[in-house]
């Protein structure tokens, strides 16, 4: 990660702009990835269900409000053995979210689900989505780089979004 990154998002934590922090993150992940949505979910206290706490594009992913995990093998991956999930095209996205006619009508069909363990659980994950294939030769390392920026943007609203009932 370059230091120029490190230097603006040390500065909106300090100032305590978190909406802004989360808004630079997004811009240095764009600098990695092509993406045409980029959202981060936290994980409630008790694992059954996400909030989001950021989207890239509010007015079809809004920000807030909860919804279910569900069962299946990307639960398994992404949220039990705490392991990035990779798709891309739009039928792989089917088989696992209930929200793909949404995703493909927005022209995606790629996914990147990475998530964010802190304290030996996963407390959120961050989604980058883009058009079918352009993750087949995904490198997750500038992720892994970003690691403790993006632990921050999930403890940071801990208090409000990770615990609340």
């Amino acid at each position: 990660m370059q230091s120029q990154h490190q230097d603006i998002l040390m500065e909106a934590l300090q100032l305590g702009d978190h909406r802004r922090f989360l808004s630079l993150l997004e811009q240095c992940l764009h600098q990695a990835f092509d993406f045409s949505l980029f959202t981060l979910t936290a994980v409630d206290k008790d694992g059954l269900r996400v909030k989001r706490l950021y989207s890239s594009a509010p007015d079809k992913y809004a920000e807030g409000g909860y919804k279910p995990i569900p069962t299946n093998h990307w639960t398994e991956q992404v949220m039990q053995r705490a392991t990035p999930f990779i798709a891309n095209t739009q039928r792989a996205l089917a088989e696992v979210f209930f929200d793909h006619g949404l995703i493909a009508s927005m022209g995606l069909g790629a996914v990147i689900n990475y998530p964010v363990v802190f304290g030996n659980s996963v407390i959120g994950t961050v989604n980058l989505l883009a058009p079918e294939g352009a993750y087949l030769d995904a490198d997750l390392s500038p992720l892994s780089a970003f690691y403790p920026w993006l632990v921050l943007a999930f403890i940071n609203n801990r208090e409000e979004a990770h615990y609340e009932k």
